[in-house]
């Protein structure tokens, strides 16, 4: 009687933490679907571009970086390429790609937690990463190229560096082969995003203290490391090293370095931590949300605490973090909360350590569900894209059926309209912006067009500019209205630069 009664009282503990596990991975799940069904996660331009890269490379037709830039990686639309060919095109198949990789990081955040802050904690660190802030998890369902496999690559690097801090007293060929994987994701990430400088630079100093004897082994790292960067060589070998150089962009803040770096404590961090709103960037609830924020920093800082030292890499890479941000043109822009996306496993291992034994696993994650819930509400319709000062409808349905009924298979058009119909109709209508092209070659096919339709978001100032310059030319020309869109048809070709202000 005894020895069931002593049975009875273990089983909970066996099985709570697999309810609990199951939970936070279908939480993660039922977030991601209420944001793939609202309006969060309506198809943009951005992405779009992405799915006709994917659509290409299906067709043999390879491009190292994102299109019209010098850097950003193809994995993501590789990757892509392959769901396109099991499936077929489709937004669905497209976003199934960055939640996919979401998924890779939360597991590789929990074999990283493994080695350093334990098996328990480990598990915690990864739901947290699934679940996690509100920014994040819609941007798991937006596919914006490189982000989402960059920072796999970045773990898989942390992974592997620990795995030979850990291991030297493992039989020489297997520290070298960790040495030829470690330098092989190293240029893959360098290859696939600038973001990879945020591991790189102190995993390479911390491996030099910590394993200073196996600079000889090491040396394998390097033609590994030319070999997962091969693509980065190759473009830019061509291109007289544009990637090294900074490059303007519509999301650089100006300031100084001491600038960027208060605004990554003022504004950065608590993005990250989902304590101020992505896009919005207004902070959650009322003046507790300073209470939340010195709460969570000192979580942050028990977690460096009690990981240390065996979790030295990850307190490392917290506090390198702000300063190497700081050093990018970018680094002033918060927005969306793209470039501290790259801080987010980290600070999910650090939390989880700082939990152990002082906050019940349930209780940290009921606290950061309710902030995903709460940012994730606040930031509805904010995400929408806007065409000269107007949301562009979060469908087009009604325009493609336009385009077919009216026999139309080119068109000029905003950019935020532009590629998302180009990659929805599976280019058989393409429609390309005159300015801010990613892929000049459609915008050369239209305009090589015999009679190319112009499309507007209805009620913008653009679209009453074109209206009225087709006026004053005497031009003859058909209205088509499409769910929230304008259509004209004109009796003769109209390029996209005839009438001033149609194309602001």
């Amino acid at each position: 009687m005894t020895s069931v009664a002593a049975h009875d009282r273990v089983r909970p503990r066996r099985w709570v933490p697999g309810v609990l596990i199951g939970l936070g991975v279908a939480a993660g799940i039922v977030l991601r679907v209420a944001v793939l069904r609202s309006s969060l996660g309506v198809l943009d331009s951005d992405e779009a571009v992405a799915g006709l890269m994917a659509r290409h490379f299906q067709h043999g037709h390879f491009n190292a970086f994102f299109w019209a830039q010098p850097y950003g990686g193809t994995i993501d639309q590789a990757l892509a390429a392959v769901a396109f060919t099991v499936t077929r095109p489709s937004v669905l198949a497209l976003k199934s790609v960055p939640m996919a990789l979401d998924g890779v990081v939360a597991l590789l955040t929990w074999r990283v937690g493994r080695r350093v802050i334990g098996a328990q904690p480990a598990i915690v660190a990864a739901l947290i990463v699934w679940v996690w802030p509100g920014a994040y998890v819609w941007w798991s369902t937006a596919e914006r190229g490189f982000y989402e496999a960059c920072l796999a690559l970045n773990l898989a690097i942390v992974l592997i560096a620990v795995r030979i801090a850990q291991g030297r007293d493992r039989p020489a060929s297997v520290q070298t082969r960790d040495w030829v994987l470690l330098g092989l994701a190293g240029g893959l990430a360098w290859w696939e995003g600038p973001e990879s400088a945020y591991v790189l630079i102190p995993v390479a100093v911390w491996l030099l203290i910590v394993h200073r004897g196996a600079v000889n082994r090491a040396v394998v790292a390097l033609p590994a490391f030319v070999l997962g960067a091969l693509p980065w060589l190759w473009w830019n070998a061509s291109h007289h090293f544009s990637s090294l150089t900074p490059q303007a962009s519509v999301l650089a803040v100006p300031g100084s370095y001491a600038g960027h770096l208060g605004t990554f404590f003022e504004a950065g961090l608590p993005t990250a931590l989902g304590l101020r709103a992505a896009v919005r960037q207004d902070w959650l609830g009322g003046w507790w949300h300073l209470v939340l924020y010195a709460g969570l920093v000192a979580l942050l800082a028990v977690g460096v605490l009690r990981s240390w030292p065996g979790g030295q890499i990850v307190a490392i890479l917290v506090v390198a973090f702000p300063f190497l941000h700081a050093y990018l043109p970018n680094s002033g822009y918060v927005g969306d909360g793209r470039y501290l996306y790259f801080l987010l496993p980290w600070l999910a291992l650090l939390l989880a350590a700082a939990a152990r034994g002082t906050l019940p696993s349930a209780v940290l994650g009921a606290v950061l569900v309710a902030i995903t819930v709460g940012g994730l509400l606040d930031i509805r319709g904010a995400t929408r894209q806007v065409a000269d000062g107007k949301p562009v409808p979060d469908s087009i349905s009604a325009l493609q059926g336009a385009l077919t009924a009216n026999h139309v298979d080119r068109a000029w058009a905003n950019y935020w309209i532009a590629y998302r119909v180009t990659f929805e109709t599976d280019e058989r209508v393409i429609v390309a912006p005159p300015t801010a092209q990613r892929y000049p070659p459609y915008a050369a096919e239209v305009a090589s067009s015999v009679d190319p339709a112009h499309i507007f978001v209805t009620g913008t100032s653009a679209q009453r500019a074109f209206e009225a310059g087709l006026r004053q030319r005497g031009i003859a020309y058909r209205v088509v209205p499409a769910g929230g869109f304008t259509m004209y048809l004109t009796a003769t070709k109209v390029g996209p630069t005839t009438i001033p202000g149609s194309y602001p």
